[in-house]
């Protein structure tokens, strides 16, 4: 049965203080890399970790995180970064008080997407930016199956059961959800095919091409509405 919010608090509670060094630095990279090519103003992270891709955007931008586990909170506050214990679903902000929404690998885990995805338009400015990244359902599925199988050889850093887990987005699934929310998809796209850092120009030219479909991660920017004059 899959973890309900506050299960995963407490399970990234346990995994705050190593949680760097069982992350994919390639994966963590694109991640930085392709919110702040789509960020703009006052940023907020929504389930920030222990806050990488917050203090990768604050060179540029104002930056506040949230997290719902008290110990990664903990650890973003290490790294200089604005930080509040909270749940994803219930962001406790006043209206329209963000420019920019961000939300890095969250949504697999919530007990309702849309609420956050609803509570990310009432803190967005008119005009406001909401960027979400998500594994995709096939290559998601594929690695999730890859990760059991070294996780019961013992090899590895992995530290969920599949049975926690909630499921794998596809990106009409995705799109869906954001549209019922009163916003305008921008730009998605999927990004690697392959997560291995050294294979990072073939990623780029396998993006341009077919295989672009079996891309790991979704990474999709979406627009408040812009209110009439």
């Amino acid at each position: 049965m899959k973890s309900t919010n506050e299960e995963f608090a407490k399970i990234f509670d346990g995994i705050a203080s190593h949680y760097n060094e069982i992350s994919n630095p390639y994966i963590v990279s694109i991640r930085k890399n392709i919110f702040a090519n789509w960020a703009e103003g006052k940023c907020i992270e929504v389930g920030a970790g222990t806050g990488e891709i917050s203090r990768f955007l604050s060179q540029k931008y104002k930056v506040v995180a949230t997290d719902i586990s008290p110990q990664m909170v903990s650890e973003i506050k290490k790294r200089g970064i604005e930080a509040y214990v909270c749940d994803a679903e219930k962001l406790p902000f006043p209206n329209e008080s963000f420019d920019t929404v961000i939300s890095a690998e969250v949504i697999f885990y919530l007990d309702n997407p849309e609420k956050f995805i609803s509570e990310a338009n009432r803190v967005l400015k008119p005009g406001g930016r909401l960027l979400i990244s998500c594994a995709s359902n096939f290559p998601g599925k594929f690695y999730d199956k890859l990760r059991s199988t070294l996780r019961n050889l013992g090899i590895g850093g992995m530290y969920f059961d599949e049975d926690t887990l909630g499921e794998f987005m596809s990106v009409p699934k995705l799109k869906k959800m954001i549209v019922k929310n009163n916003f305008s998809i921008v730009e998605i796209k999927k990004s690697p095919v392959l997560p291995i850092a050294s294979l990072t120009r073939l990623n780029k030219l396998l993006e341009k091409t077919l295989l672009h479909h079996f891309g790991i991660f979704i990474f999709t920017y979406a627009q408040k509405p812009i209110k009439a004059e």
